[in-house]
This record gives structure tokens, sequence and C-alpha cells, in this order.
């Protein structure tokens, strides 16, 4: 019978802590119970059940300061650039709409086919064609997957999407 054991920890992690794991048994069957110590409270998992010392006990969790007043939370989350491709893979000569938000707005992008060596490093290039981002950074635009790279199938091949500014790549599963 195999037994799933979860691990709760409360603090920054196991810095200078450690964890022990025994069988407790009720009547009827084993259940898994985990300690674990960290510089804090500890907890201990049994089965479903978590227990932890009671509040103000020693060890437990220290208090979270606030903010000081007139400090603001969580800055307000940025544009992602987001690249993706419809499919994302195929055998040469495979059209694929190629999709991006997130670029600079009305600024020219240039598509190309890569695939890269072991390390990295770009291996071939096709540029396949430009189009242009709109008002709010994005774009879609359908290529031709080259079909004269049938010999680097199953290698790492890459669909970018390139500005002046930015470079954003997503995979493409190159099939021979």
């Amino acid at each position: 019978m195999t037994a799933a054991v979860a691990v709760v920890t409360l603090g920054a992690g196991f810095a200078g802590g450690f964890y022990t794991q025994a069988q407790v048994t009720d009547d009827s069957r084993p259940q898994p119970a985990v300690t674990v110590t960290v510089p804090g409270p500890t907890v201990t998992v049994t089965g479903s059940t978590v227990t932890a010392p009671p509040a103000g006990s020693q060890g437990s969790a220290p208090v979270l300061n606030p903010l000081p007043s007139g400090m603001a939370g969580s800055p307000t989350p940025t544009a992602v650039r987001v690249l993706s491709a419809s499919p994302d893979g195929g055998q040469g000569g495979t059209k694929s709409v190629l999709t991006g938000r997130g670029f600079p707005p009305n600024e020219v992008v240039r598509v190309s086919f890569i695939i890269k060596g072991d390390l990295g490093e770009d291996y071939k290039t096709r540029d396949l064609r430009d189009t242009m981002t709109d008002a709010t950074g994005a774009f879609s635009v359908e290529v031709v997957i080259p079909s004269d790279l049938k010999y680097d199938a199953n290698l790492n091949a890459y669909l970018r999407a390139r500005t002046t500014a930015t470079k954003t790549e997503t995979v493409f599963d190159l099939i021979a």
C-alpha cells in the first residue's frame, strides 16, 4: 500500500531545521505522520489532519508587520509578452498562425524560424516575414514553416518574433 505524505512548513523554509517521519497506528491501519521542525512552530501532519501549536505558545508563527501607512501594496502588473503558434508543430510546409501580445505598439515585428544548437545558440535562422503590431502591441500573422529543414527535425526549433527592442520565442515541434 502506498501512502501520500504532505509536508507543511511555516516560515522561511528549512534553514537549520529537520523533519521526522513515523507511522502512527489507530486500531485499523497505519496513518503516516510527519513532524517538521524549523525555526518557529512545529507542525504535525497525520493523514489529512494538520496540528499546529496554539497561537501564543512557544514556537508559534511570528506576526507579520503591516506596511507603513501611506505605502502602496504590490505594484500593478505590467504587460507580459506572450507568443503562441497554432499549430505548434508539424512538418516543413505547415501553415501556422503566430499570435503575440505585450509587444511595443505600432512597431514592425520580424518573424523567423530558428533551429538552435545544443548550447542554445542559433544554429539556423530563416526569416519568414514582417508584420506590424497594433496600438495595443498585439499581432497575428500566418507563416509557412520552411520545408528545407527536414533533416533538422527533432532538434530545438522555435518561432521568433523580434522588434528593435524585444525578442520572444515559442517552441515549434518540427517533425520529419
